[in-house]
Formats: structure tokens, C-alpha cells, sequence
């Protein structure tokens, strides 16, 4: 069967081992001489699982590749989306791949960026802009705005919503679910939590559209994020909804976070 690529999923093979790449060329090469009616069956060395709403899980040794349907002019094809690979044990946390790092991607890193360094961008500096800065615009201070306040509003708070809480939803929960844990998939990728020197301090799981869990790099849950309901701004709690720091996304990739002073201690990519 015809197959395509995701960005994504080329991003993530680029980071496996040159000694390990002959396991995804063995799921390739499954891919390329079976049918879509016989995929289902898999092979001697490799196993298939079907999820909801047409994805599959196209697993050899440790690694799993995620796919779905995908149709064109051409007729259909399977969309390779991810990657990710089961570690027999958990993993050190330097061993984590992100893959937008800002280590390594100078254009994601606010020191060597001029464009997302709120030092030298005004726009993105709280201080400097009163429409960013929740001491100064009242509709994105959880203090004083009800709906983006967990303590007032169940909906963002972990604690009321069962569908938010990483402790009664497994799916959320990176000790539960592994495709989310970077410790034992080495091929998450993030979004990670750096400090303002680019050194990793956790990881972030998407919720919902509105919320995200924040875990530190053993696991724990430690916090969530909610949206302010703007374009830019998301607030930080702890897990009993004390507020904590804010953050303001720069583009597509970046959010700058900032102390409840405004000063700004980190990014989350």
C-alpha cells in the first residue's frame, strides 16, 4: 500500500538510532507490499492494532509506528503521523528527544532569538505591554476573571473535571499511558518545560483544548495550564489551583513564561 509521511513522524525518524532504522524499514516494507484489507493481519515480525476512528498501531520489537487512512487523487494511502519506541527500562532524562528544541534550533531559543526575547521585544514583554500583563488587564487575572479561575470554574480544574485529572483519567496520566511518557518513549518530544538557562524542568500533556498538564521529569503531576481566552496568554497552577506563573505564546511553537512579577524565567516548546 501507498504511504505518506507526516512532518512529524519524519522528525522523529531522524532521531533513531542508524543501528535500530532497519525496525521501521521492516514496518516500511509491511506497509508497502500489503493490501489495506490485509494490513489488519499483520506479519511474522509485525504486529497490528487497530484503534478508534480508523488508526492503527504498526508495532516491531519496541518501536510503533501510528498511522490512519488517507485518500487523494490517487486513491488511498496510509499517513504515517508518529513514532514512538518502549524502553525496557525508564530512561535518563537527558536521553529525552524533543523535537523543537531550543538547544539545538536557535530560531526556538529567546537568547539567540531576538524576534522571542522579551528583553529586547516589547511586544512580548509584560511590562511594556498592558495588554499581555495580568496585573494590568483584569480580563486575563484568574483573580479577577471567574472563568479562567479553576477555584470558581470546575470546568478548568483537575480537581472537579474527572476528564482533566491525570489521577482518574489514564489516558492523561504518563505513568499510565506510555505514548506519553518520555521516560519510557524516548520519542514524545515535548512540548517540554525549560528554565530561563534551557535546561529541562518537565514536560506538558494536552487535556483538552482549553487545559494542559504540567509533570516533572520523574512523572509527577505537579500543575496545569488554562487558557486565558485570548491569542496569547495561559495561566500556571499547582495542583490545588494556586496560581503560579503565566505564559504568553510568541508563535506556533514558543510560549514565554513569566513569574507573577513579570519577570521572565523560561520557555515551554
Amino acid at each position: 500500500m501507498r504511504y505518506v509521511v507526516t512532518p512529524e513522524f519524519n522528525a522523529k525518524m531522524a532521531q533513531v538510532p542508524s543501528d535500530q532504522r532497519h525496525v521501521i524499514s521492516t514496518i516500511i516494507t509491511f506497509i508497502q507490499s500489503a493490501q489495506k484489507e490485509t494490513i489488519i493481519s499483520g506479519a511474522s515480525e509485525v504486529e497490528v492494532r487497530v484503534l478508534n476512528d480508523g488508526f492503527f498501531v504498526i508495532k516491531a520489537k519496541n518501536y510503533r509506528v501510528y498511522a490512519s487512512i488517507g485518500s487523494d487523487e490517487r486513491g488511498e494511502y496510509l499517513l504515517l503521523l508518529d513514532i514512538s519506541s518502549e524502553q525496557p527500562e525508564i530512561i535518563n532524562p537527558s536521553m529525552f528527544i524533543a523535537t523543537k528544541d531550543p538547544t539545538r534550533n536557535h530560531a526556538l531559543d529567546p537568547r539567540r532569538n531576538t524576534m522571542i526575547d522579551p528583553r529586547r521585544n516589547m511586544m512580548i514583554d509584560p511590562r511594556r505591554n498592558m495588554m499581555i500583563d495580568p496585573r494590568r488587564n483584569m480580563m486575563i487575572d484568574p483573580r479577577r476573571n471567574m472563568m479562567i479561575d479553576p477555584r470558581r470554574n470546575m470546568m478548568i480544574d483537575p480537581r472537579r473535571n474527572m476528564m482533566i485529572d491525570p489521577r482518574r483519567n489514564m489516558m492523561i496520566d504518563p505513568r499510565r499511558n506510555m505514548m506519553i511518557d518520555p521516560r519510557r518513549n524516548q520519542f514524545y518530544g515535548g512540548p517540554y518545560i525549560y528554565n530561563a538557562d534551557m535546561e529541562k524542568e518537565g514536560f506538558v500533556v494536552r487535556a483538552n483544548d482549553d487545559v494542559s498538564l504540567t509533570f516533572d521529569l520523574s512523572g509527577n503531576y505537579i500543575g496545569f495550564i488554562a487558557s486565558a481566552k485570548n491569542e496569547k496568554n495561559e495561566n500556571v497552577f499547582d495542583t490545588t489551583g494556586d496560581w503560579l506563573e503565566f505564559l504568553i505564546r510568541v508563535d506556533s511553537d514558543v510560549r514565554l513564561r513569566f513569574d507573577l512579577d513579570g519577570d521572565w524565567i523560561g520557555v515551554m516548546v
